[in-house]
């Protein structure tokens, strides 16, 4: 008789959070997500076998494991994707739009070119 096993990883987002990254230094939107490892039998997982919360930065698409110690922390500090949207969505009615007069592309402040049309800003 043969007996086929193995595993799987399963990945549950948490949450997400605004922290400096590890990796890049740079602060932005962090994910959380939980690892989780299935045990299958004939292809079918039947439970876990572990249990892992990682970080994932947008910006440079690294993932860090999260300490036991600190997911407590972590838990408290998480918030919602919807939290997170309308945190956004303030941060960008406070931040002054700039728009380049030639295509109306949306530039930042202290930029002397477009980058969408090269035309001079000022």
């Amino acid at each position: 008789m043969i007996v086929l096993f193995g595993n799987k990883a399963y990945y549950d987002i948490l949450g997400y959070m605004v922290t400096t990254c590890p990796g890049c230094k740079t602060t932005s939107v962090m994910t959380v997500e939980q690892q989780r490892k299935k045990l299958t039998v004939y292809f079918i997982p039947t439970f876990d076998f572990s249990r892992k919360q990682y970080m994932y930065c947008g910006h440079c698409h690294e993932r860090f494991e999260i300490d036991k110690s600190l997911q407590s922390t972590v838990k408290a500090r998480l918030l919602s994707k919807k939290q997170m949207e309308n945190l956004i969505q303030q941060l960008e009615m406070e931040t002054p739009r700039y728009e380049c007069a030639n295509c109306e592309a949306r530039v930042e402040a202290g930029m002397r070119f477009c980058p969408q049309c090269g035309n001079s800003l000022g």
